[in-house]
């Protein structure tokens, strides 16, 4: 009989502890150097894979455990060996080469585990044009390169496996991911929850609306959409059903707020700081342009719940059943202090890594002052175990994500494809810009945000840029169309996740979850042009064009919910349609007049003759009762 004191569940809230002690003692006294950061993070991480996600096969599952073993080895030896290969200058022994291999395929092994096949066979095919390239034509052709070349290199490098694409989540977002863990057990989840329906519960459709706001606020500090989905979700979607939204609605409102959490500042998922990272562009100056535009995603959002629930008439939830909002801020307004504090930290110029040790640490006072009993030593193992689970996808993409970008860089691939992408284009920024979406929603696909704008950064942004597009816009515009595919079908994670949790279809789900998302379809395109909606402008000018933007995005809610006052005709919703865009282009300026002037014609012809109807069927059906 095994020994009950060590099982599998012990060993790993132990390597759960031990990376969460790493993390914070590097944030608190200075990063270690980054293959030693790297390489024990996935050491921590792969342990925790293996062992939460083992083989079907009970008879195979000595597997697992050699592939930890092997992978703390590959570590080790990374480690010990880093001043030997700077004297050696990329020259590589037979030992090397097989330890490449073998941390290749156990990277590919556990991020089929934690995310599907589709990373790992995209890498797979990576490889394979590194090793084939002089057999493709045209632009495509590159040096073929040997497998022993290409492991060694991808295991030891800067580039590769355990190089700057791991680092950052080694670096930045596990520590996020803890901080999200911590402050849902100290009670400020469900501060959340009842603050947003405290708000707007009242209002038509007010589940809904507690579900935009609670799944923003969440969505922030939280890596992944679909976790996020998960988190809230079971309470909001039971809600919004009850008030009378069908299942595939609910689960789409869901879906798509929870990923709107990846591109609302401050945190943006921790993508914030991949951006900074790999831009050279500050923190501050991508959280203040980031802002309008997922400002106006979640405005678009929240009116088009509000219309669909005005069409059929639903009502918000009544008082009996809904929190005070000044009795749960009055309980609950210390639950802000840490994400206060992390955004003034930031803001203040100090490193992600400092600003997130302190924001830990502040949270785990609040807990103690609010409730002292959440924070027991089980509750907090737990949620450090709840912190390496949600950072498992996130950590296995990034270690494959980098034997991408690896091969990328060895190959010259991603100029290649920036070429390929202006030649395609021909000097149209517009077809650039719809092929560079098209590219990012198709590479995003089952990958979690962070990933996906990894690889779309070295892909197809130098592109972008190279057609005279900002530094700024051209990485905001990737990073939105890698977010929307999580929502988008055929392969749309959080959808899935929010679906499940509805009991709906899911491809009626994604049709839904598109539509509540189309203002994140159009806005990059907008921002792109001119890039006053990202805050680089003269004051009023700028204050007109959000101004106007965000009529555009109210305008694009009545069209696609088909409501406004009346129940809109189909005409009527594709005029509305035509005049929102023409609101959301920043210039020149006269194009907002004429969406502007176009919809309140069409709104008041289409209220007036829906009026003038329902009138005259109502004295027709009282001159037939008279008569009968």
């Amino acid at each position: 009989m095994s020994n009950p004191i060590i099982n599998t569940k012990n060993i790993i809230l132990f390597v759960s502890l031990l990376l969460a002690g790493f993390h914070l003692y590097t944030a608190s006294f200075g990063i270690l150097p980054s293959y030693f950061q790297s390489s024990f993070h996935w050491g921590a991480i792969a342990t925790i894979i293996f062992l939460l996600k083992p083989l079907k096969i009970k008879s195979l599952r000595i597997v697992d455990y050699a592939l930890i073993l092997i992978n703390w080895y590959l570590v080790f030896y990374l480690i010990t060996v880093q001043d030997e290969l700077v004297t050696r200058a990329g020259a590589y022994t037979t030992q090397e080469v097989l330890l490449g291999i073998l941390a290749l395929l156990i990277g590919l092994e556990a991020a089929r585990r934690t995310l599907g096949y589709i990373l790992p066979v995209l890498s797979i095919l990576f490889i394979f044009y590194a090793m084939f390239g002089n057999l493709f034509p045209g632009m495509l052709q590159t040096a073929s390169f040997s497998l022993d070349r290409i492991s060694p290199y991808l295991y030891t490098g800067n580039d590769g496996l355990f190089g700057q694409v791991l680092l950052v989540s080694a670096q930045f977002i596990f520590l996020f991911v803890l901080f999200g863990a911590i402050l849902n057990i100290t009670g400020a989840g469900t501060f959340f929850v009842n603050l947003a329906y405290s708000i707007a519960g009242k209002v038509s459709g007010g589940p809904a609306q507690a579900a935009v706001l609670s799944s923003m606020l969440m969505g922030t500090i939280n890596g992944s959409g679909a976790a996020n989905v998960v988190t809230t979700g079971s309470f909001t979607i039971p809600l919004m059903k009850r008030v009378g939204f069908k299942p595939a609605y609910a689960g789409a409102v869901e879906a798509v707020a929870s990923n709107g959490g990846q591109i609302m500042p401050p945190v943006m998922g921790a993508v914030a700081f991949l951006m900074a990272e790999i831009t050279g562009i500050s923190y501050t100056s991508i959280l203040v342009a980031a802002l309008i535009p997922a400002l106006l995603y979640f405005i678009t959002l929240s009116s088009s719940v509000y219309f669909n629930a005005k069409k059929n008439n639903f009502k918000g939830l009544p008082s009996s059943e809904l929190p005070s909002f000044w009795k749960t801020f009055k309980e609950g307004w210390l639950y802000l202090v840490p994400l206060i504090l992390l955004v003034v930290i930031l803001v203040a110029g100090y490193s992600p890594q400092k600003a997130a040790f302190y924001s830990i640490v502040v949270t785990f006072l609040v807990g103690l002052i609010k409730d002292r009993a959440k924070m027991t030593f089980k509750n907090i193992l737990d949620a450090l175990y709840n912190a390496a689970k949600g950072i498992m996808p996130i950590a296995s993409a990034c270690l494959v994500a980098g034997s991408i970008m690896g091969i990328i860089q060895l190959t010259g691939l991603g100029i290649k494809i920036s070429g390929i992408l202006e030649m395609l284009a021909d000097g149209s920024l517009l077809i650039a810009l719809i092929l560079t979406m098209l590219t990012s929603l198709l590479l995003g696909m089952g990958l979690p945000t962070s990933a996906a704008y990894l690889i779309l950064a070295v892909l197809v942004a130098p592109a972008l840029v190279n057609m005279g597009v900002s530094t700024m816009a051209a990485h905001l515009f990737i990073l939105y169309y890698g977010a929307l595919s999580t929502i988008t079908p055929p392969v749309a994670l959080s959808v899935f996740a929010a679906a499940g949790l509805a009991e709906s279809n899911v491809w009626k789900t994604g049709v839904e979850a598109v539509k509540l998302a189309s203002a994140g379809f159009i806005i990059p395109f907008m921002f792109t042009y001119n890039d006053v909606l990202l805050l680089n402008g003269e004051l009023w000018p700028t204050i007109l064009a959000v101004s106007t933007a965000l009529l555009g995005c109210i305008s694009l809610a009545m069209a696609f919910m088909g409501w406004f006052l009346v129940n809109l005709r189909f005409p009527t919703k594709c005029i509305l349609l035509v005049g929102a865009i023409l609101l959301l282009i920043p210039s020149p300026f006269y194009l907002s007049i004429i969406g502007l002037v176009l919809n309140l014609v069409t709104l008041f012809i289409e209220t007036k003759t829906n009026h003038r109807t329902e009138t005259t069927t109502n004295t027709v059906q009282a001159v037939k009762t008279e008569n009968s």
